[in-house]
Protein backbone atom coordinates (compact mmCIF):
# COMPACT_ATOMS: atom_id res chain seq x y z
CA UNK A 1 0.00 0.00 0.00
CA UNK A 2 1.50 3.29 -1.08
CA UNK A 3 2.22 5.83 1.63
CA UNK A 4 -0.10 8.80 1.63
CA UNK A 5 1.46 11.90 0.22
CA UNK A 6 1.99 14.72 2.68
CA UNK A 7 0.72 18.02 1.37
CA UNK A 8 3.35 20.77 1.48
CA UNK A 9 2.84 23.40 4.15
CA UNK A 10 1.31 26.60 2.80
CA UNK A 11 3.83 29.41 2.43
CA UNK A 12 3.87 32.12 5.06
CA UNK A 13 1.90 35.17 4.00
CA UNK A 14 4.16 38.00 2.86
CA UNK A 15 4.85 40.72 5.42
CA UNK A 16 2.93 43.88 4.50
CA UNK A 17 5.08 46.83 3.48
CA UNK A 18 5.90 49.41 6.14
CA UNK A 19 3.87 52.60 6.23
CA UNK A 20 5.38 56.05 5.80
CA UNK A 21 4.93 56.64 9.53
CA UNK A 22 6.84 53.46 10.41
CA UNK A 23 9.63 54.36 8.01
CA UNK A 24 9.88 57.81 9.60
CA UNK A 25 10.38 56.22 13.02
CA UNK A 26 12.90 53.70 11.74
CA UNK A 27 14.90 56.41 9.97
CA UNK A 28 15.54 57.88 13.43
CA UNK A 29 15.76 54.63 15.39
CA UNK A 30 18.08 52.88 12.91
CA UNK A 31 19.73 55.57 10.80
CA UNK A 32 22.17 54.23 8.16
CA UNK A 33 24.95 56.54 9.36
CA UNK A 34 24.13 57.53 12.95
CA UNK A 35 25.79 60.46 14.68
CA UNK A 36 26.94 58.82 17.91
CA UNK A 37 28.16 62.01 19.54
CA UNK A 38 26.24 63.15 22.65
CA UNK A 39 24.83 66.10 20.67
CA UNK A 40 23.81 63.84 17.79
CA UNK A 41 22.09 61.35 20.09
CA UNK A 42 20.28 64.16 21.92
CA UNK A 43 19.04 65.63 18.64
CA UNK A 44 17.76 62.25 17.46
CA UNK A 45 16.02 61.67 20.80
CA UNK A 46 14.29 65.06 20.58
CA UNK A 47 13.11 64.26 17.06
CA UNK A 48 11.73 60.91 18.20
CA UNK A 49 9.88 62.54 21.07
CA UNK A 50 8.25 65.03 18.68
CA UNK A 51 7.41 62.27 16.21
CA UNK A 52 5.82 60.21 18.98
CA UNK A 53 3.69 63.17 19.99
CA UNK A 54 2.63 64.20 16.49
CA UNK A 55 2.23 60.80 14.79
CA UNK A 56 2.07 58.25 17.63
CA UNK A 57 3.57 54.79 17.24
CA UNK A 58 2.08 52.90 14.26
CA UNK A 59 -0.75 50.57 15.30
CA UNK A 60 -0.21 47.82 12.70
CA UNK A 61 1.07 44.81 14.68
CA UNK A 62 4.00 44.11 12.34
CA UNK A 63 5.13 47.74 12.73
CA UNK A 64 4.52 48.35 16.44
CA UNK A 65 6.30 45.08 17.29
CA UNK A 66 9.46 46.56 15.77
CA UNK A 67 9.16 50.22 16.70
CA UNK A 68 7.68 50.33 20.22
CA UNK A 69 10.38 48.17 21.89
CA UNK A 70 13.10 50.33 20.34
CA UNK A 71 11.33 53.51 21.42
CA UNK A 72 10.79 52.41 25.00
CA UNK A 73 14.39 51.23 25.44
CA UNK A 74 15.66 54.52 24.05
CA UNK A 75 13.32 56.67 26.18
CA UNK A 76 14.40 54.68 29.24
CA UNK A 77 18.07 55.33 28.41
CA UNK A 78 19.03 51.68 28.06
CA UNK A 79 21.27 52.73 25.18
CA UNK A 80 23.50 54.67 27.60
CA UNK A 81 25.93 52.91 29.93
CA UNK A 82 25.96 54.66 33.34
CA UNK A 83 29.14 56.42 34.43
CA UNK A 84 29.82 53.91 37.19
CA UNK A 85 29.83 51.10 34.58
CA UNK A 86 32.05 52.79 32.02
CA UNK A 87 34.02 49.59 31.28
CA UNK A 88 30.92 47.72 30.12
CA UNK A 89 29.67 47.53 26.55
CA UNK A 90 25.95 47.17 27.30
CA UNK A 91 23.75 48.65 29.98
CA UNK A 92 24.15 46.60 33.20
CA UNK A 93 20.41 45.93 33.33
CA UNK A 94 20.82 44.00 30.06
CA UNK A 95 23.65 41.86 31.46
CA UNK A 96 22.43 38.32 30.78
CA UNK A 97 24.71 36.76 33.42
CA UNK A 98 23.43 39.07 36.15
CA UNK A 99 19.81 38.51 35.07
CA UNK A 100 20.32 34.72 35.17
CA UNK A 101 21.81 35.07 38.65
CA UNK A 102 18.67 36.88 39.85
CA UNK A 103 16.08 34.60 38.26
CA UNK A 104 17.91 31.47 39.47
CA UNK A 105 17.66 32.38 43.12
CA UNK A 106 15.29 30.81 45.62
CA UNK A 107 11.89 32.47 46.21
CA UNK A 108 12.32 35.92 47.70
CA UNK A 109 10.77 37.08 50.98
CA UNK A 110 8.14 38.83 48.84
CA UNK A 111 7.22 35.73 46.82
CA UNK A 112 3.84 35.10 48.48
CA UNK A 113 2.80 38.75 48.06
CA UNK A 114 3.84 38.64 44.41
CA UNK A 115 1.92 35.42 43.75
CA UNK A 116 -1.13 36.92 45.43
CA UNK A 117 -1.08 39.74 42.87
CA UNK A 118 0.12 38.21 39.62
CA UNK A 119 -2.82 35.93 38.86
CA UNK A 120 -5.19 38.92 38.76
CA UNK A 121 -2.94 41.28 36.78
CA UNK A 122 -4.93 42.65 33.80
CA UNK A 123 -7.18 39.63 34.36
CA UNK A 124 -9.86 40.75 31.88
CA UNK A 125 -7.45 41.41 28.99
CA UNK A 126 -7.44 38.24 26.91
CA UNK A 127 -4.65 39.38 24.57
CA UNK A 128 -2.37 40.04 27.55
CA UNK A 129 -3.20 36.70 29.15
CA UNK A 130 -2.49 34.87 25.88
CA UNK A 131 0.90 36.56 25.40
CA UNK A 132 2.23 36.92 28.97
CA UNK A 133 2.10 33.94 31.29
CA UNK A 134 1.86 34.40 35.03
CA UNK A 135 5.26 32.73 35.44
CA UNK A 136 6.85 35.50 33.35
CA UNK A 137 5.34 38.16 35.58
CA UNK A 138 6.48 36.35 38.72
CA UNK A 139 9.99 35.94 37.30
CA UNK A 140 10.29 39.64 36.43
CA UNK A 141 9.05 40.80 39.84
CA UNK A 142 11.20 38.29 41.72
CA UNK A 143 14.29 39.46 39.80
CA UNK A 144 13.40 43.06 40.63
CA UNK A 145 12.99 42.23 44.34
CA UNK A 146 16.31 40.39 44.51
CA UNK A 147 17.99 43.30 42.71
CA UNK A 148 16.76 45.66 45.43
CA UNK A 149 17.80 43.28 48.22
CA UNK A 150 21.29 43.00 46.72
CA UNK A 151 21.60 46.68 45.84
CA UNK A 152 24.80 47.30 47.82
CA UNK A 153 26.48 44.47 45.89
CA UNK A 154 25.92 45.86 42.38
CA UNK A 155 25.84 49.58 43.21
CA UNK A 156 27.90 50.05 46.40
CA UNK A 157 28.48 53.76 45.89
CA UNK A 158 24.90 54.89 45.23
CA UNK A 159 21.90 55.09 47.52
CA UNK A 160 19.07 52.71 46.62
CA UNK A 161 16.22 54.56 44.86
CA UNK A 162 13.59 52.61 46.78
CA UNK A 163 13.56 51.08 50.26
CA UNK A 164 15.38 47.71 50.11
CA UNK A 165 13.48 46.78 53.27
CA UNK A 166 10.22 46.94 51.29
CA UNK A 167 11.19 45.90 47.76
CA UNK A 168 7.65 45.05 46.65
CA UNK A 169 4.56 47.24 47.04
CA UNK A 170 1.04 47.33 45.69
CA UNK A 171 0.85 48.12 41.98
CA UNK A 172 4.26 46.85 40.86
CA UNK A 173 2.64 43.87 39.17
CA UNK A 174 0.50 46.14 36.97
CA UNK A 175 3.48 48.38 36.15
CA UNK A 176 5.51 45.37 34.99
CA UNK A 177 2.73 44.08 32.73
CA UNK A 178 3.08 46.52 29.78
CA UNK A 179 6.83 45.89 29.57
CA UNK A 180 6.34 42.12 29.41
CA UNK A 181 3.70 42.59 26.74
CA UNK A 182 5.76 44.96 24.56
CA UNK A 183 9.38 43.86 24.82
CA UNK A 184 10.48 40.84 22.74
CA UNK A 185 12.48 39.16 25.53
CA UNK A 186 12.06 38.81 29.28
CA UNK A 187 15.46 40.36 30.04
CA UNK A 188 14.55 43.46 28.01
CA UNK A 189 11.20 43.70 29.81
CA UNK A 190 12.98 43.37 33.16
CA UNK A 191 15.55 46.03 32.18
CA UNK A 192 12.88 48.50 31.06
CA UNK A 193 10.80 47.85 34.18
CA UNK A 194 13.77 48.42 36.50
CA UNK A 195 14.80 51.59 34.68
CA UNK A 196 11.24 52.89 34.81
CA UNK A 197 10.87 52.27 38.55
CA UNK A 198 14.35 53.24 39.69
CA UNK A 199 14.90 56.31 37.49
CA UNK A 200 11.46 57.57 36.48
CA UNK A 201 9.17 56.84 39.44
CA UNK A 202 11.02 55.65 42.57
CA UNK A 203 8.75 57.68 44.87
CA UNK A 204 5.73 55.69 43.63
CA UNK A 205 6.99 52.40 45.03
CA UNK A 206 8.22 53.30 48.49
CA UNK A 207 6.33 51.93 51.51
CA UNK A 208 4.34 55.15 52.05
CA UNK A 209 3.63 55.60 48.30
CA UNK A 210 4.73 59.22 48.74
CA UNK A 211 4.90 59.86 45.01
CA UNK A 212 1.37 58.56 44.47
CA UNK A 213 -0.04 60.78 47.21
CA UNK A 214 1.88 63.77 45.82
CA UNK A 215 0.40 63.01 42.40
CA UNK A 216 -3.10 62.84 43.84
CA UNK A 217 -2.62 66.21 45.50
CA UNK A 218 -1.38 67.57 42.18
CA UNK A 219 -4.50 66.26 40.43
CA UNK A 220 -6.55 68.40 42.83
CA UNK A 221 -4.30 71.45 42.35
CA UNK A 222 -4.30 71.12 38.56
CA UNK A 223 -8.06 70.56 38.34
CA UNK A 224 -8.67 73.58 40.59
CA UNK A 225 -6.45 75.68 38.34
CA UNK A 226 -7.66 74.38 34.98
CA UNK A 227 -11.37 73.85 35.68
CA UNK A 228 -12.46 75.49 38.96
CA UNK A 229 -16.13 74.82 38.17
CA UNK A 230 -15.65 71.06 37.96
CA UNK A 231 -13.28 71.04 40.95
CA UNK A 232 -15.82 72.91 43.11
CA UNK A 233 -18.63 70.61 41.99
CA UNK A 234 -16.66 67.52 43.01
CA UNK A 235 -15.63 69.14 46.28
CA UNK A 236 -19.30 69.70 47.17
CA UNK A 237 -19.60 65.90 47.17
CA UNK A 238 -16.40 65.71 49.27
CA UNK A 239 -14.57 64.20 46.32
CA UNK A 240 -10.83 64.71 46.12
CA UNK A 241 -8.44 62.76 43.93
CA UNK A 242 -7.50 60.51 46.87
CA UNK A 243 -10.99 59.00 46.61
CA UNK A 244 -11.33 58.48 42.87
CA UNK A 245 -7.92 58.69 41.15
CA UNK A 246 -5.73 56.42 43.29
CA UNK A 247 -5.70 53.42 40.87
CA UNK A 248 -5.01 55.65 37.85
CA UNK A 249 -2.10 57.37 39.60
CA UNK A 250 -0.66 54.21 41.15
CA UNK A 251 -0.51 52.34 37.81
CA UNK A 252 0.04 55.27 35.41
CA UNK A 253 -3.36 54.35 33.94
CA UNK A 254 -2.19 50.80 33.10
CA UNK A 255 -5.15 49.37 34.99
CA UNK A 256 -7.70 51.13 32.76
CA UNK A 257 -8.47 49.17 29.58
CA UNK A 258 -8.01 48.72 26.71
CA UNK A 259 -4.34 47.75 26.76
CA UNK A 260 -3.72 49.09 23.24
CA UNK A 261 -4.67 52.58 24.47
CA UNK A 262 -2.49 52.15 27.58
CA UNK A 263 0.52 51.44 25.36
CA UNK A 264 -0.11 54.56 23.28
CA UNK A 265 -0.45 56.64 26.43
CA UNK A 266 2.79 55.18 27.77
CA UNK A 267 4.56 56.10 24.51
CA UNK A 268 3.71 59.69 25.39
CA UNK A 269 4.61 59.40 29.09
CA UNK A 270 7.95 57.71 28.46
CA UNK A 271 8.81 60.28 25.80
CA UNK A 272 7.85 63.41 27.73
CA UNK A 273 7.93 62.46 31.42
CA UNK A 274 5.86 60.03 33.45
CA UNK A 275 4.79 62.80 35.84
CA UNK A 276 2.47 64.02 33.09
CA UNK A 277 0.16 61.16 34.02
CA UNK A 278 -1.32 63.69 36.49
CA UNK A 279 -2.53 65.72 33.53
CA UNK A 280 -3.73 62.59 31.75
CA UNK A 281 -5.98 61.88 34.73
CA UNK A 282 -7.26 65.48 34.68
CA UNK A 283 -7.90 65.04 30.94
CA UNK A 284 -10.04 61.96 31.66
CA UNK A 285 -12.08 64.02 34.12
CA UNK A 286 -12.47 66.75 31.51
CA UNK A 287 -13.77 64.20 28.98
CA UNK A 288 -16.44 63.26 31.54
CA UNK A 289 -17.08 66.89 32.45
CA UNK A 290 -20.71 67.31 31.39
CA UNK A 291 -21.83 64.02 32.93
CA UNK A 292 -20.03 64.85 36.18
CA UNK A 293 -21.51 68.36 36.38
CA UNK A 294 -25.02 67.03 35.74
CA UNK A 295 -24.70 64.25 38.33
CA UNK A 296 -25.79 64.64 41.93
CA UNK A 297 -23.67 61.58 42.80
CA UNK A 298 -20.49 61.98 40.71
CA UNK A 299 -18.68 59.20 42.59
CA UNK A 300 -20.91 56.68 40.83
CA UNK A 301 -19.33 57.82 37.55
CA UNK A 302 -15.80 57.96 38.98
CA UNK A 303 -15.82 54.57 40.68
CA UNK A 304 -14.68 53.04 37.39
CA UNK A 305 -13.09 55.32 34.79
CA UNK A 306 -14.33 54.96 31.19
CA UNK A 307 -12.12 53.11 28.69
CA UNK A 308 -8.94 55.01 27.81
CA UNK A 309 -8.91 57.10 24.65
CA UNK A 310 -5.26 58.05 24.24
CA UNK A 311 -5.80 60.16 21.14
CA UNK A 312 -8.21 62.39 23.09
CA UNK A 313 -6.31 62.38 26.37
CA UNK A 314 -2.84 63.27 25.06
CA UNK A 315 -3.78 66.50 23.20
CA UNK A 316 -5.67 67.68 26.28
CA UNK A 317 -2.68 66.97 28.52
CA UNK A 318 -0.44 68.94 26.16
CA UNK A 319 -2.91 71.83 26.17
CA UNK A 320 -2.97 71.77 29.97
CA UNK A 321 0.82 72.12 30.06
CA UNK A 322 0.48 75.48 28.34
CA UNK A 323 -2.28 76.57 30.72
CA UNK A 324 -0.59 75.71 34.02
CA UNK A 325 1.52 78.10 36.04
CA UNK A 326 5.23 77.24 35.65
CA UNK A 327 5.70 76.24 39.30
CA UNK A 328 2.74 73.86 39.18
CA UNK A 329 3.93 72.29 35.94
CA UNK A 330 7.40 71.91 37.44
CA UNK A 331 5.90 70.03 40.41
CA UNK A 332 3.93 67.75 38.07
CA UNK A 333 7.11 66.80 36.21
CA UNK A 334 9.27 66.27 39.30
CA UNK A 335 6.91 64.57 41.74
CA UNK A 336 7.59 60.91 40.76
CA UNK A 337 11.33 61.11 41.43
CA UNK A 338 12.44 64.32 43.19
CA UNK A 339 12.69 63.99 46.97
CA UNK A 340 13.42 67.70 47.32
CA UNK A 341 9.95 68.66 46.04
CA UNK A 342 7.73 70.32 48.64
CA UNK A 343 4.06 70.78 47.68
CA UNK A 344 2.02 73.62 49.06
CA UNK A 345 -1.40 72.67 50.37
Amino acid sequence: MAAAEVAPAPPNPPTPPLSESALAFLALLRPPQPDLSPAGLATRLDELRRLTLLNSCPKAPHESAIIRPLLWKLFLRLNVVPNDHHDEVVHPLLDAEQYYHLVSKEPSPMFNKIKNDTFRTLATDREFKEKVGEEQLVRCLEAFVWRQLEWTMHAPYSAPPIDPGTPYVQGLNVLAAPFLFVLPSQIEAYACFCSFIESQAPRYVRPTLEGVHAGLHLVDLCLASLDPTLYTHLLKSHLTAELYAFPSLLTFCAGTPPLEEVLELWDFLLAWGVGLNVLCVVAQLWLMRMELLESTSPMKLLRTFPPLKAKEIIPLAVQFVADLKPDLYDAVVRHPWDDSLVLQS
